[in-house]
């Protein structure tokens, strides 16, 4: 009884002498990212890449508008071919997916790994990827990605977990100094995760 009481009696001083680099530390639950939340878009409504909500044009429709959002960008294509100097710049003409399900950031060695699980409106969505939103900085440390992928228009919509499709994303320990919020974005919700 005395011997944990005394062993208690040191942790307590001890404990304040740590201080910040305590509270920086990885050992801190509270300095890693949590459950992640969602946020549904209102029917008749369409999320733009910054994260605004806007009316749907009833004479275009909420499934037409929504693929008519600007997301064609240049991305780097590096592929890794000696004859290739350097990265080429390529259009990727992928659209939003349907929702997001399922958003964790799983530690590593080297910083995390940020998991994205989501559903398409159709069967057969291919090259999946997130990319980020404006340059790619994270905005007050929120940093901002939307969830797209190559869909065909013509296939069967099929049930829900023939339509589930995954992404992951690297991020490095400077990348996530910054960063306090990591935000997904889909068609028709917002999904996020803060530590």
């Amino acid at each position: 009884m005395r011997f944990s009481l005394v062993v208690l009696l040191v942790a307590t001083m001890l404990l304040p002498a740590c201080g910040g680099s305590l509270r920086d530390s990885r050992i801190n639950p509270a300095n890693w990212f949590g459950r992640s939340t969602s946020v549904e878009t209102e029917p008749g409504t369409v999320r733009t890449a910054d994260g605004r909500v806007e009316e749907v044009n009833p004479l275009i429709g909420e499934r037409r508008q929504s693929r008519m959002i600007p997301t064609n960008r240049k991305v780097q294509n590096d592929s890794g071919s000696i004859f290739d100097r350097g990265k080429k710049e390529e259009i990727y003409e992928g659209t939003r997916i349907d929702r997001v399900t399922d958003l964790a950031v799983e530690r590593t060695s080297t910083g995390a790994i940020v998991r994205v699980t989501g559903v398409s409106s159709r069967q057969g969505a291919y090259d999946v990827r997130l990319l980020p939103v404006g340059d790619g900085k994270p905005v007050d440390g929120v940093m901002t990605y939307e969830l797209l992928a190559l869909q065909p228009i013509n296939t069967a919509i099929g049930p829900e977990h023939t339509r589930r499709i995954q992404a992951a994303l690297p991020l490095s320990v400077n990348d996530l100094e910054e960063i306090r919020t990591i935000r997904i974005i889909a068609r028709h919700n917002t999904t996020q995760t803060t530590r």
